[in-house]
């Protein structure tokens, strides 16, 4: 993954960002993700409860 998320961010910097904009866009995507990961948890918690009757 190291690899991969290194040649994005060249990829960014050779399109004209800086680097602290990539870094910056990298931490953001970051943050997305993960708060995607809990909103999905969190969303598949409430449809078990839903199915199974305990809402």
């Amino acid at each position: 993954m190291d690899d991969l998320v290194a040649a994005v961010a060249l990829a960014a910097v050779d399109a004209g960002w800086t680097p602290e904009e990539v870094a910056a866009a990298l931490v953001e995507l970051a943050d997305n993700l993960m708060l995607s990961v809990l909103a999905n948890r969190g969303l598949e918690r409430d449809l078990a409860g839903l199915r199974s009757g305990r809402a």
